[in-house]
């Protein structure tokens, strides 16, 4: 059993506890006539002791995911025809009380309101609107509207943001790519500029990373050190779900945070598809002539594989897509914490990739050493050592005392069904993310081991000279022939 220390001290039941023993469950089922809440023998207020065997007829976490995304669909004006699309369902699989899909997956309303900026207008009568009081509400305000990325005022923030960080890279990359330039020129010569324009591109791209990756690693141990969720002595990791969602106040420091990061990510997700796609507009009909001899129609977007696409490019399309998707579910979930974390292990070990691509780059061999073995060290304790047994345990783990709060208890905070609905999301994808890990972890060793016995420092995870295999066997042959040589 989970410690309890951080639980209030057992009290007298109150009126809504004793409804507990009178079988009121946290369940909001989709036919509340149809769906008797089952009976159980009266236990003790223990908060350790929740009644899990009431629960067992539930279905699985993506089952009740799958229907709440139904739900979601149908119940919009325009899909409204299929409110009632569980009668629809054949084979009992949607009939109350047992079917799968018969349980309605309430939305989450126990969640603190956010101040929007008209609010906080609203609650000072004497101030009116300005530069002054946006500042005020945007950093010196807890539980704004821009700690949730589920509303306007967040998205606004967030898309301004993303274009910022675009203009920042249209104006440095060339700056710092010219930089490489004379790196390169300086220790190779000028004929090694001619032939390694990709690498001086791919350099300055890394010197922004590089930047990014330190200031926001730094603001993050900063602002973090000391938080109870990162303290062990003070309860650790249980202080990401315990109390879950009324004592977790979104400060702006987190706020502020997650905007950055969820641009940054963004951008990320934008770029990659940039340097690994070419997208061109063509005709929808082909008429006939040399390419057919009849009449056709084609798709008038055409897409083929670029000859800047990265050698990992699966792995990291997969990490961006992910990535996206935690930071949109953990702010709409009000997961702040947890994903703050997860931000910070990756970003930690992000400084020293950075630091080793651009020592590899300009073909600086003993920084590139020194470098990599930083790498390789920052790697196993951030991603192979915290991230799984710390950060991944307590999704495993500790989810569950978001059920053990008084108000949860009380049937007026996080349901059963929506703890199991959402609960799956992420160990799904947390999970792959880990499965990532240790999959780059490897190319790192193979890159170790051609360090030790060759001598190289060759950087599997770039397009380079040898490595048109690897563009050639993710398309067809026909795409592959078209493409320049690297």
């Amino acid at each position: 059993k989970e410690s309890n220390t951080f639980l209030p001290k057992e009290k007298p039941p109150t009126p809504a506890e004793n409804s507990l023993d009178d079988g009121i469950l946290l369940v909001s089922p989709a036919h509340p006539s149809t769906h008797p809440p089952p009976k159980r023998k009266k236990t003790t207020k223990n908060m350790d002791s929740f009644p899990w065997e009431d629960y067992q007829h539930l279905p699985p976490g993506p089952v009740l995911f799958l229907s709440k995304l139904i739900d979601h669909a149908c119940d919009n004006q325009i899909l409204s025809v299929c409110s009632n699309w569980r009668s629809h369902v054949p084979f009992g699989i949607a009939d109350p009380p047992n079917g799968w899909l018969s349980h309605k997956v309430e939305e989450i309303t126990c969640f603190p309101p956010h101040v929007s900026y008209s609010d906080y207008l609203a609650e000072q009568p004497d101030q009116s609107a300005s530069v002054s009081t946006l500042w005020n509400w945007a950093f010196h305000t807890d539980s704004t509207s821009l700690g949730t990325l589920s509303n306007s005022e967040a998205f606004a923030v967030l898309f301004l943001l993303t274009f910022l960080i675009r203009a920042i890279k249209k104006k440095f990359l060339p700056i710092f790519s010219a930089y490489g330039r004379q790196l390169g020129r300086k220790a190779h010569g000028p004929s090694w500029e001619k032939t390694n324009e990709e690498r001086i591109q791919k350099f300055g791209e890394y010197v922004y990373r590089l930047h990014f990756h330190s200031m926001i690693s730094l603001y993050g141990v900063w602002y973090f050190w000391g938080k109870e969720w990162w303290d062990p002595s003070k309860g650790g990791t249980t202080h990401l779900f315990a109390g879950f969602p009324y004592s977790h106040q979104v400060e702006p420091g987190m706020a502020w945070y997650y905007l950055v990061q969820a641009a940054y990510n963004l951008d990320a997700l934008i770029t990659i598809m940039e340097i690994s796609f070419v997208f061109q507009l063509r005709s929808p009909i082909v008429l006939p002539g040399k390419e057919s001899a009849s009449l056709k129609l084609q798709s008038p977007l055409s897409v083929d594989w670029s000859p800047t696409c990265r050698g990992d490019f699966q792995e990291m399309f997969v990490h961006h897509i992910i990535t996206n998707i935690l930071i949109i579910a953990s702010s709409y979930l009000h997961f702040t914490r947890i994903g703050s974390m997860v931000f910070l292990v990756h970003d930690l070990s992000d400084v020293p990739i950075d630091i080793s691509k651009l020592a590899n780059f300009v073909k600086w061999k003993k920084t590139t050493i020194v470098s990599f073995i930083t790498l390789l060290i920052t790697w196993i304790v951030t991603r192979l050592v915290i991230f799984p047994f710390y950060i991944y345990r307590s999704v495993l783990f500790e989810t569950h005392l978001v059920l053990l709060t008084k108000e949860a208890l009380a049937g007026t905070g996080v349901t059963v069904l929506q703890y199991y609905c959402y609960k799956f999301i992420f160990v799904v994808l947390i999970g792959a993310l880990l499965v990532l890990h240790v999959v780059w972890f490897f190319l790192l060793v193979r890159i170790l081991l051609l360090l030790a016995l060759k001598g190289e420092t060759q950087d599997l995870s770039e397009h380079k000279n040898g490595e048109k295999d690897h563009l050639e066997g993710m398309s067809t042959p026909s795409e592959s022939n078209g493409k320049k040589e690297q």
